[in-house]
């Protein structure tokens, strides 16, 4: 079992950013600061969505 997030802009997936380390206390840095690069990246509009992929 994975946590992954999907980058959404403008409604359509552009990546998808996959945590190396799946502890819920290391994952909250890394989509903060991966949050402040996309938006650099990609402008305001960027919406994040967490699913979670069994494998």
């Amino acid at each position: 079992m994975k946590i992954v997030f999907d980058v959404f802009v403008d409604g359509k997936v552009k990546e998808t950013l996959q945590p190396s380390n799946q502890r819920l206390s290391d994952i909250y840095p890394f989509i903060k600061a991966e949050s402040n690069a996309l938006i650099q990246k990609y402008g305001r509009n960027v919406y994040l969505n967490r699913r979670v992929v069994y494998s």
